[in-house]
């Protein structure tokens, strides 16, 4: 099993080939089905100076993230279930998911000998702002966490850092790449601080523009990375190689 690589595929595939009960973490963020095709907001003439930026709202994530509904469920048990199989035993289980869906995650990681623990939110400290008026701001989003067994690796920080919540920005201020999902850096590198040891190896099978592969490699963990598209996979290659190489012992 090669560790440090970014692999080009279809996780499905390219899971098969990692043996059972061989990852230490399992940390993704995979397609939510919540992309409107051709929905691309222009902001730059909002009447607000509060609204108004340069850059327009685009909610048309890919093909991707855009399934018929009963394809998007059994895709989503299928990485799971493959997810499940070769993580370690207690070993923990991290994934980002739309807020409507992330009970299946619960239920179905069940059938597969894995427990939520907990619903971590990520709040954002600068959502996009609301245009109508008629709802709260969505500035919230949900990241399920589950294990196998118990936790075996649970590194406790200070008692005011252990909250099942994270506050940052959205992309629009750390934003590193074209993904139009990355996540921030930071969040990612908490997480795997308090799940995860130096050398553990974590797996990501949808690794996007590469921010858990960077943040294993700055954290000196060990990574498996699996994208399907060519373009990210490119962008994540450089994003890790522009890191200092550290010597893992």
């Amino acid at each position: 099993m090669e560790v440090n690589k970014i692999i080009q595929g279809d996780c499905l595939n390219v899971m098969k080939g990692i043996p059972d009960e061989s990852v230490d973490l399992v940390l993704t963020d995979p397609p939510y089905n919540i992309s409107k095709l051709n929905d691309n907001r222009d902001r730059s003439k909002l009447n607000s100076p509060i609204m108004r930026r340069k850059k327009s709202l685009n909610y048309d994530f890919g093909d991707w993230d855009n399934m018929d509904r009963k394809d998007f469920l059994i895709f989503t048990e299928n990485w799971l279930k493959e997810c499940c199989r070769v993580l370690k035993i207690n070993g923990a289980f991290i994934s980002f998911f739309n807020k409507e869906d992330i009970s299946y995650l619960n239920w179905t990681s069940k059938k597969y000998q894995v427990r939520t623990r907990t619903i971590f939110t990520w709040h954002k400290t600068n959502p996009v702002p609301s245009f109508r008026k008629v709802n709260y701001l969505s500035a919230c989003e949900f990241i399920w966490i589950g294990s196998k067994g118990k936790f075996k690796t649970f590194n406790f920080k200070m008692q005011k850092e252990m909250h099942n919540f994270y506050e940052t920005s959205n992309k629009s201020c750390y934003g590193k790449t074209s993904h139009p999902t990355e996540k921030p850096l930071s969040l990612i590198q908490h997480l795997i601080e308090i799940h995860s040891n130096k050398n553990d190896i974590i797996l990501d099978p949808f690794l996007g523009s590469g921010t858990t592969a960077v943040a294993c490699k700055e954290l000196r963990r060990r990574f498996i990375g699996i994208e399907i598209s060519e373009e990210y996979c490119e962008i994540a290659k450089r994003r890790v190689k522009a890191i200092p190489e550290l010597l893992f012992s």
